[in-house]
């Protein structure tokens, strides 16, 4: 078995990375228009400015949409399956849309759900999954 894969951090995106590994889940914050977006980039899609101040989210979101995997991608998730893939919406003033997997039974996931987040800990990076909320 192999190990799971791991992010490698850029120049637009350590600074998300690091924030995880302190157990923090931060989006750019457009200093110009006010545009948050994930994932991190190098210039707003909506302006085209390169400022940005980092917005620290609760970890609270919806379940927009999901899917279940039946047949892992590779050798590093068998075992693993079925599991929940899912786009959450988190956000403050605006809505962010992040792609993450929910630890729970698939058939106990429905679009609508809330969820927080938890973290993994992978080869010294955290990474972000959620959890259905209670």
């Amino acid at each position: 078995m192999s190990d799971k894969p791991v992010p490698t951090p850029s120049e637009d995106t350590g600074r998300f990375w690091d924030a995880c590994n302190d157990g923090r889940f931060v989006v750019q914050r457009c200093t110009d228009c006010g545009t948050e977006l994930f994932y991190p980039a190098a210039a707003c899609p909506n302006c085209w400015n390169t400022d940005f101040d980092d917005v620290e989210l609760n970890g609270n979101g919806t379940v927009e949409s999901f899917t279940v995997v039946h047949r892992a991608p590779t050798d590093a998730f068998e075992g693993e399956t079925p599991y929940v893939v899912a786009l959450v919406t988190m956000g403050t003033e605006n809505d962010v849309t992040v792609m993450a997997n929910v630890l729970a039974n698939p058939g106990d996931v429905s679009v609508g759900d809330s969820v927080t987040m938890t973290w993994e800990e992978r080869n010294g990076q955290q990474l972000y999954q959620f959890e259905l909320a209670e």
